[in-house]
């Protein structure tokens, strides 16, 4: 029914702007494809699967787009049309007629109107704009799978038949009116108009329906929105949603939302300025949610109050909040409020300054309570920027509560970095940090826990293209870890999260210990010869001491070469990693790059490569070895317009994967050289062809597929005509082939 109200309302639109058309342009376009796949696969000279399919689908559309009364009214946009397609499959496994995945005769019809109407009333001498539209152009799709053909992964050149039509509709429908005062107007009724407040009205439908498809979808979405501006910058919204699932009906809800502040019609948020280094933001909205499965309804209040100041010597904003929510768990009440300031007290003396406290309260249906909040402070002074050394110092004290447990923090530093007042050749820096947590009525009961960082770092400037870096870091936990609670700005033993490596079993870090004393010294150094290549090589030694366990080190060594010029490029990373756990070995080595060249439009080469191998385990091994190498040589015409006339390439890819255990061995080798061309006799014809190779291991598993085909490319003409043949030596023998033609054609 909906349906045939939309085709009504629009063929009504287009009888009444044909009234008022002045400046229109009107056109007819459509178009109309046709497909054929035919497919073959025998395996152990049986024959499993014999399938064919044909699909068809037309469209035609009106369209029609121009001003009204020349543009002095509005403009309109019409497309009015209609799209059906069909598919007819048959797929047989001759080896065993009684095989219902095999044996499916799958036959599918259908079609449905596409339009697009948009009217836009704007006339220039009056306070208002309406624009009205709906469209549906969503276009018929067709599903092809694997169908009948062998096991997953099995499969030579595959079937691509066909075995399912999406039709569904998608209407999308709505009016937007907005009426006030608006720049450009010159009448004598400006003034009356501008006692007129602000207001606009939008509504919305969608409409989802597609119930044949294997995942059907039938819902409805319609949306009502109401916003007038009462005075300056203070808007007031009503929105309505009303969600309508009939495929499962629990899903449906209705919601209403009521809103006023500084938020106008499109969503923006407003400032007012109430002086002129004070300006604020503030909103509050109510939202109810009524679902048809109770337990999904819920209604919130929700408060923002946001302000910004900014004076000649510091800057502070905030960001407030305030929420009410109640729903299936209860009465949960949160409150946030953030503050950051930033400030000079001398030419070279800054501040930066937090405040921010959060709470959150839920209480539960049957009368229990939960509790969770966190309070944080910090502050940070950078002095001597125009001396030869830095000094930076800065606190942070955090407390935070979490079901009755209770976490107090302190977080305190200072760091000093030269400038180039003390050298230009030497750059130093040193940094202390400490941290204290002081926990109550946890878990774990109560505990309380140190963490020290202490860094230095020294970097020589050898020359303009040779850099050294050396850098000590040493930290230390002691105490009693309180591993089951959670900061936000004060992290417990944040040095000892995972490394991010290329092999996790490297991953040795963990939050939750509790003494350990830890010492990282890495070595790095950076030769730049010329501007486009860098090289680059670094060595770290990692050295983990914690209480009660054996110590832990890795070393680590890496090296990278970047390279690029303007048709060359090339990028190498390699690294070794060597661990050692209480006489426990395993080691790693990663290495990868990419070679990319492209001197001229002729030609284009490409390799790219990955290697590792190492323990995962003490008693495992792993060796892992992937090329993948591409070129692409093309020929153009020397006569009249430059065209490309024949392209050659190739590619050859290259796996080997081989894990050795305790007692199994296990070698998997891919091999695969694809050789492909194609010819073009005149631009708008091609003929093409390629031919893979490939070598399995084990068993000594050869495939070789060949491809041809033709196709013709048109403003208004696309055909194309495929074949191919996959034959396979070993494991079932199989051989496939597959044709397929398909043919569209526009006007």
């Amino acid at each position: 029914m909906s349906i045939k109200r939309h085709i009504l309302h629009a063929l009504i639109l287009t009888a009444l702007w044909g009234v008022f058309l002045r400046e229109a342009g009107a056109r007819v376009t459509g178009d109309a494809e046709l497909g054929y796949v035919g497919y073959d696969a025998e395996a152990n000279g049986k024959k499993v699967v014999r399938g064919h399919s044909f699909e068809q689908r037309y469209s035609l559309l009106y369209q029609s787009d121009g001003l009204l009364y020349g543009g002095r009214v509005g403009s309109y946009d019409l497309n009015l049309g209609y799209e059906w397609g069909a598919f007819d499959t048959r797929v047989k496994n001759p080896s065993d007629p009684t095989d219902p995945g095999g044996n499916i005769n799958p036959s599918i019809s259908g079609g449905h109107p596409i339009y697009r109407g948009e009217i836009v009333i704007d006339p220039l001498e009056l306070p208002m704009k309406l624009k009205a539209y709906s469209y549906e152009l969503n276009r018929i799709s067709f599903i092809r799978n694997s169908t009948g053909t062998a096991p997953e992964g099995s499969s030579l050149i595959g079937p691509r038949l066909t075995t399912d039509l999406l039709d569904g509709l998608s209407i999308n429908s709505g009016v937007t009116m907005l009426f006030g005062v608006k720049n450009g107007l010159t009448n004598g009724y400006n003034a009356i108009f501008q006692h007129i407040p602000l207001v606009m009205v939008d509504y919305r439908d969608e409409l989802r329906k597609d119930t044949k498809s294997a995942t059907p979808v039938d819902t409805r979405l319609r949306r009502l929105a109401f916003v007038s501006l009462n005075k300056r910058d203070n808007w007031f919204h009503y929105r309505t949603t009303r969600f309508e699932d009939r495929l499962n009906p629990t899903l449906s809800f209705t919601e209403s939302q009521f809103q006023l502040g500084t938020i106008d019609q499109t969503l923006a948020r407003r400032w007012v300025d109430m002086t002129n280094w004070l300006k604020i933001s503030t909103d509050g909205q109510f939202t109810k949610h009524a679902s048809v499965n109770p337990i999904n309804s819920y209604e919130s209040y929700d408060l923002n109050f946001f302000a910004a100041a900014a004076r000649q010597t510091w800057e502070a904003r905030t960001f407030s909040s305030f929420t009410r929510l109640q729903d299936r768990n209860g009465l949960t009440l949160e409150r946030t409020v953030p503050m950051y300031a930033t400030g000079v007290l001398k030419s070279d003396v800054e501040w930066k300054g937090t405040l921010y406290s959060r709470d959150r309260r839920l209480r539960r249906l049957d009368g229990s309570e939960s509790l969770k909040n966190d309070r944080n402070g910090s502050l940070r002074l950078d002095m001597f920027s125009r001396a030869p050394f830095t000094l930076g110092t800065f606190a942070k004290v955090e407390n935070s509560e979490n079901e009755g447990a209770k976490l107090l923090s302190f977080e305190g530093g200072v760091e000093t970095a030269s400038t180039r007042r003390f050298s230009r050749d030497y750059s130093l820096f040193a940094s202390y940090n400490v941290k204290y947590f002081d926990a109550s009525n946890g878990t774990v009961g109560d505990s309380k826990y140190l963490n020290q960082t202490a860094v230095v770092r020294g970097v020589y400037t050898a020359s303009q293209t040779v850099r050294f870096e050396l850098e000590e870091n040493v930290s230390a936990g002691s105490g009693t870890n309180p591993r089951d609670f959670s900061n936000q700005a004060i992290i417990v033993n944040s040095g000892l999260t995972s490394n991010s490596g290329v092999n996790s079993t490297l991953n040795r870090r963990d939050e939750s210990i509790n003494d350990y004393l830890r010492s990282v010294t890495t070595l790095a150094g950076y030769w730049t010869p010329r501007p486009r290549l860098r090289v680059s090589a670094a060595l770290s030694e990692d050295i983990l001491a914690p209480s009660g366990a054996p110590v832990d080190s890795v070393t680590t060594v890496r090296g990278d070469i970047d390279y690029a010029l303007s048709d060359f490029t090339m990028r190498v990373r390699g690294s070794y990693r060597y661990r050692n756990q209480g006489g426990a070995v395993t080691d790693f080595f990663d290495g990868q790059g990419v070679v990319e060249y492209k001197p001229n439009r002729n030609l284009e080469a490409s390799l790219y490569y990955i290697y590792n191998f190492g323990h995962d385990t003490p008693n495992t091994r792993s060796e892992v070895a992937d090329i993948r190498q591409r070129l692409i040589y093309s020929f153009y015409s020397t006569r009249g317009l430059a065209r490309k006339v024949l392209e050659i390439s190739e590619e050859y890819d290259y796996n080997r994967t081989q894990n050795f255990g305790t007692a199994v061995a296990s070698l998997t080798t891919t091999q695969r050289l694809r050789l492909g061309a194609r010819y073009y006799p005149i631009s708008r014809l091609f003929v093409g062809g390629n031919a893979r190779f490939s070598l399995l291991e084990p068993n000594s598993v050869t495939e070789q597929v060949y491809n041809a085909t033709v196709g013709v490319t048109f403003s208004k003409l696309q055909a194309s005509l495929d074949y191919s043949y996959g034959k396979r030596d070993g494991n079932d023998n199989r051989i496939e082939k597959r044709i397929a033609a398909n043919v569209r054609k526009f006007f």
